[in-house]
């Protein structure tokens, strides 16, 4: 509870006031192949919606891999705002939705929030450092199991002027009581490679992974896709 007290405090006393700033509205589409493993080559989708100004960030994503028999589904909404006076620190929360028979989960909900670092942040990339709280809950309507974490976070982005990277990479360390001596800590990575073919359209290629702390990572059961991706900005005032 002490956490999140000061979070608010701090958030209150460094607020930014978006208002007096117009804001930077994108979408993005990803449509392409994807393959994990021993699966047959499925369907990758993706879909973005950025709202930024200088000092806050807010979007929403949808990943969407889709096999002949499994499903990896993931819908992130992730809210962050810079400090007026520390704009190298930010608050942040996300409220994720994930589906992924690929590692046995049917349903999870999840939250974090916590506070981030800009290591970096230039016209060419970023890097950012998260540490914070998440909770899950595990197969909703089946039970009431729930699990806190501790989580901490690193991405990394470099653009160039027709090519650009980005890595992210989560760890989440059970914090409540295993249950049946099972511990769910556990790694999410997300990479990819990206080739700008024209204004507004590129050419992905990366992965994605999820594995348990008592598991090496594996690239050979990690989900590796290309993609068609189009970016456009949008016309708002909201």
């Amino acid at each position: 509870m002490k956490y999140f007290t000061s979070i608010l405090l701090f958030s209150l006393v460094f607020a930014h006031d978006p208002n007096a700033e117009f804001p930077d509205w994108k979408q993005y589409t990803r449509i392409g192949f994807v393959n994990s493993g021993m699966e047959i080559p499925g369907i990758a989708t993706y879909l973005r919606l950025k709202r930024t100004t200088s000092y806050t960030f807010q979007d929403v994503r949808f990943y969407g891999h889709f096999f002949e028999k499994d499903t990896e589904v993931r819908i992130r909404q992730k809210t962050s705002r810079r400090f007026r006076s520390l704009d190298w620190l930010y608050s942040f929360n996300t409220l994720i939705y994930e589906r992924n028979t690929l590692i046995n989960v049917a349903l999870r909900y999840h939250y974090n929030q916590g506070i981030g670092w800009l290591i970096r942040n230039s016209d060419t990339g970023n890097a950012t450092m998260e540490m914070g709280i998440a909770f899950d809950n595990s197969d909703f309507l089946n039970t009431e199991q729930k699990t806190s974490y501790l989580r901490t976070a690193f991405t990394f982005d470099q653009d160039l002027k027709i090519f650009s990277t980005k890595f992210e990479i989560d760890y989440f360390h059970q914090l409540s009581e295993r249950v049946q001596n099972t511990d769910l800590s556990r790694f999410q990575m997300v990479g990819n490679a990206q080739w700008h073919y024209k204004n507004g359209m590129s050419i992905i290629f990366g992965f994605t992974q999820d594995f348990p702390t008592n598991e090496s990572f594996n690239f050979e059961t990690a989900s590796i896709f290309i993609t068609l991706t189009f970016k456009r900005s949008l016309n708002l005032t909201i």
